[in-house]
């Protein structure tokens, strides 16, 4: 159905190829700017770590996922012509843009609840983009984005427990200071 709706006219095309392809390069962008006004400069670089890295990560678990799933995307099944290019053919589960940005929104999350809720629905938006590009199921966003969101939050408990190492760890003076 939403596949329909993408390709009832080349406006709607253009538009859905937007929010598959490009929108996800303006919302890492705008997460990066995002973090470089409101943290102090001092704390912009762990913060870009904090929220880029578990999305890094579980993206590149979505592609082993893929690999090993091995789920045919619609336009195989289909025979459909899709309107957003892809280099894998049976790479469906789960999508790794919904998995990436649904990671990235919920560790901005963890820093800004407004943010993040903004930054989530951006993922959403790319994510069901992508289905209506005839390139994933809805079940490979709705995947992709419960992956990310896990991911994300396990990746901030390993941030958590890191802070109070090392706080412990400086603490007991097992740290020198330069």
């Amino acid at each position: 159905m939403l596949f329909q709706l993408a390709t009832t006219n080349s406006w709607t095309q253009q538009f859905t190829v937007f929010l598959g392809v490009q929108l996800p390069y303006a919302v890492c962008a705008a997460a990066a700017l995002y973090e470089w006004f409101m943290r102090k400069h001092h704390e912009i670089p762990r913060s870009l770590v904090r929220i880029f890295v578990p999305g890094i990560v579980v993206w590149r678990l979505a592609w082993v996922l893929k690999a090993w799933l091995f789920v045919p995307r619609p336009i195989i099944v289909l025979g459909i012509a899709p309107i957003i290019s892809v280099f894998d053919q049976n790479g469906a589960f789960p999508s790794a843009h919904a998995t990436f940005f649904s990671a990235m929104a919920i560790s901005i999350f963890f820093r800004s609840w407004r943010a993040g809720v903004l930054f989530y629905g951006a993922a959403l938006v790319v994510a069901f983009a992508r289905v209506a590009g005839g390139v994933h199921w809805p079940s490979d966003a709705v995947g992709g984005l419960a992956l990310g969101a896990v991911g994300a939050v396990l990746g901030q408990i390993g941030f958590s427990w890191y802070d109070s190492w090392s706080t412990a760890r400086a603490a007991s003076g097992s740290v020198s200071e330069i």
